[in-house]
């Protein structure tokens, strides 16, 4: 049988806590349910009314109820009095929750509710219904017919997902219509345009048609650095003695009502010459994106220029007119006339973020470790290295064909760098036996290709 314990509590007053053995068996589990929210009398006077339904229950927990919250509906029945909220409206909701969000991150995705809620699809507003009114096949001629890129929809989808799956579990739905519904993400990826790379040619030529802001394309190029890194580059960055650039501030867009995401220790440092429109300094964009680089001798010749006579706070590049460097105003004002130029010359456009891609290509091609790379252009993930810039790596056909063609014909199988694979045999096998691979040759040598 159920019973009763009284605890004293260290503000003096008095917890009710219902115990029993599961089932009413001897050697079944122990069980407890505490009342300790309300008056000494409200806790006790709870806990007699628990003790009696654990009873009725066969010493079982009652039916529907919840441990530490009591009688809970179920998340599939939604209160039958209330009318379902629209996707949108909801959708909301869910994006206001969300605790791990930007400002910035959270406008962005209240955007999207607002393109989603004025997206007709043949000939119906979809995201206007009734969250409990949106099928499978809703979503399914959502992903047919909106006039958007796969990458595009792939990112909406993600946010649709959420949404569902937080009417799910506030009630509204027993299940997540847009679950298996998703493009298949190897379809997103073979979607994507090809990385542009630049000769040494096109970026010569870049370089000198840019004026003032040549050497933010040589620097861009020269470290792989993100343009909203480099607007918020500031001269104590710059370690000229250690030759290395740190990289542990990046512009992010505003919020709602220009909200903000600064942390303290930079919050600190900020003064009026370190504000933008629409703009704030926060972290960069991963964890692993704060970082420290090395420079080379032709960069640490461009950055002593730039930063001296500047002081410590002051931002290594600016506008013309001295302001921070602003995405918008730059892409306007600075890029597409660099661009036109460029194109009446017969070289191809390209984005600013293609200095990134052309950084990495040298990197690749001057056989750089992938994992350094990933430090190096702060990727938190090995994985988004291999996948974006594996396909550069050089000369690994020839490497493997050179490996299987020496086990074939008697030779030794030898790992190194720059050395040869092995030495084949002259008519004869090798006296010294070497041992399996898998203990010091090819498969030690492959798992490290891959580990890249």
């Amino acid at each position: 049988m159920a019973y009763i314990e009284k605890r004293r509590r260290t503000d003096g007053g008095i917890s009710a806590r219902v115990k029993w053995r599961l089932g009413g068996t001897r050697d079944g589990a122990v069980q407890l349910e505490v009342f300790s929210a309300g008056t000494d009398a409200q806790n006790l006077a709870r806990a007699e009314g628990f003790k009696k339904m654990v009873d009725a229950a066969g010493q079982r927990w009652p039916d529907g109820w919840v441990k530490g919250e009591g009688f809970v509906r179920p998340a599939s029945e939604a209160d039958p009095l209330t009318e379902p909220p629209r996707f949108v409206d909801i959708g909301e909701e869910y994006v206001r929750q969300i605790v791990d969000l930007s400002p910035g991150q959270r406008k962005r995705y209240l955007g999207h509710l607002r393109v989603l809620e004025v997206t007709r699809i043949r000939g119906s507003l979809i995201f206007t219904k009734p969250v409990t009114a949106i099928s499978e096949a809703d979503l399914k001629d959502w992903l047919i017919d909106w006039d958007r890129s796969l990458k595009t929809k792939a990112n909406y989808h993600g946010l649709i997902h959420g949404v569902f799956g937080y009417a799910v579990k506030r009630g509204w739905l027993s299940a997540n219509p847009a679950v298996g519904t998703a493009p298949r993400m190897s379809r997103v990826k073979q979607s994507r345009p090809e990385l542009r790379f630049l000769t040494e040619r096109e970026l010569q030529r870049a370089v000198e048609l840019a004026g003032p802001y040549a050497d933010l394309l040589t620097v861009a190029v020269g470290t792989g650095m993100r343009f909203g890194e480099l607007g918020a580059l500031w001269v104590s960055d710059v370690d000229l003695e250690r030759r290395t650039v740190r990289i542990n501030k990046a512009w992010k867009r505003n919020g709602e009502d220009d909200a903000t995401d600064v942390p303290g220790w930079l919050a600190k440092l900020l003064k009026p010459k370190h504000t933008m429109r629409d703009h704030h300094l926060g972290v960069p964009k991963t964890t692993k994106s704060r970082r420290t680089i090395t420079i080379s001798p032709a960069l640490f010749t461009v950055l002593r220029k730039r930063i001296e006579g500047k002081a410590a706070d002051d931002f290594v590049f600016v506008s013309n007119a001295g302001y921070p460097l602003h995405n918008g105003d730059f892409s306007t004002h600075v890029w597409r006339k660099l661009m036109t130029a460029l194109e009446a010359e017969g070289i191809a456009r390209f984005r600013f973020h293609d200095l990134r891609h052309t950084h990495v290509a040298w990197l690749v091609a001057g056989g750089a470790p992938l994992p350094h790379i990933q430090a190096r252009l702060g990727h938190e993930s090995i994985t988004t290295t291999i996948d974006t810039y594996g396909h550069l790596l050089p000369a690994g056909d020839e490497l493997i064909s050179g490996i299987i063609d020496t086990a074939l014909t008697g030779g030794t199988i030898r790992p190194g760098p720059g050395s040869s694979m092995g030495k084949k045999g002259k008519g004869k096998k090798s006296e010294k036996r070497t041992k399996p691979a898998r203990d010091q040759g090819v498969s030690r040598s492959v798992e490290k290709e891959a580990a890249t």
